[in-house]
């Protein structure tokens, strides 16, 4: 059972996904804290991760939720990467809010 993760890009919302063997299992919408744990340098425990969209008919296919952005494996190394689009999500949830994606969560809270 292979686990991986994907940060999507789907229309006016991101999302992160939680594949198993290539099939999405979880579908996390994407905000500052979930894209917090998903960046850091040792991912926690994936498995334990709860989704908040269903996934039903096509969107078992990880393409059915938008555009790639960057792809881990369960211990966090980088798989695949759009680096374009990685820098520009890290502007739009973290920079234009004067952290980073490393900056402590409770840092990043206090500045929402």
């Amino acid at each position: 059972m292979a686990l991986t993760t994907e940060w999507r890009s789907y229309g006016e919302f991101d999302v992160v996904l939680i594949l198993q063997d290539g099939i999405v299992k979880e579908a996390l919408t994407a905000d500052a804290e979930v894209l917090h744990d998903f960046l850091a340098v040792q991912l926690p425990n994936i498995a334990a991760w709860e989704g908040d969209h269903p996934i039903e008919g096509d969107r078992f296919n990880p393409e059915a939720w938008g555009t790639l952005i960057i792809s881990r494996d369960a211990i966090g190394d980088i798989t695949d990467m759009d680096p374009e689009k990685f820098w520009a999500g890290v502007g739009i949830w973290f920079r234009s809010r004067g952290v980073d994606y490393n900056t402590p969560l409770a840092d990043i809270a206090s500045v929402d």
